[in-house]
């Protein structure tokens, strides 16, 4: 395993990033992704972190938009329904952010790209890599 000038294997940093963003911590996580772009400098290591930053971004403006409603809530029985529905809402989708972050998770404690389905986009443009796609026309084939 690569180790930084710390000692300290460069893959607990991208754990740390995503154990952080399960947890939910958006400022502790984006502290990280700042200690890792300043002192690191490793490529792969600032995209995981970047990753996981983003995922835990999305977290917290999920739950920003569902407290939002919260006004509705004092309305007698109507409110409580409301409150019961984005409670649900809430909590299943805490629940797949759970579940991505563990798979990328895993990814990362293996040593791979966490791979996930915007973060990565986001994170590889950021470092000004783009995958473009060339279509070629099929051969001819001579029908005579």
């Amino acid at each position: 395993m690569k180790k930084d000038s710390f000692g300290i294997c460069i893959s607990f940093y991208a754990i740390l990033a995503f154990v952080l963003a399960i947890l939910g911590q958006t400022l502790l996580c984006g502290m990280l992704l700042g200690f890792v772009i300043v002192l690191q400098k490793d490529e792969w290591l600032t995209k995981q972190a970047m990753q996981a930053f983003f995922l835990s971004l999305l977290k917290g403006i999920i739950s920003a938009i569902i407290s939002a409603f919260s006004w509705s809530y004092s309305i007698p029985l109507i409110g409580t329904a409301i409150s019961g529905v984005f409670g649900f809402i809430g909590g299943i989708l805490s629940l797949i952010v759970l579940i991505i972050a563990l798979m990328a998770l895993s990814r990362v404690a293996k040593g791979s790209d966490a791979k996930l389905p915007v973060a990565a986009a986001l994170a590889n443009k950021a470092f000004g890599l783009t995958c473009t796609v060339k279509y070629e026309p099929a051969p001819e084939s001579d029908k005579s």
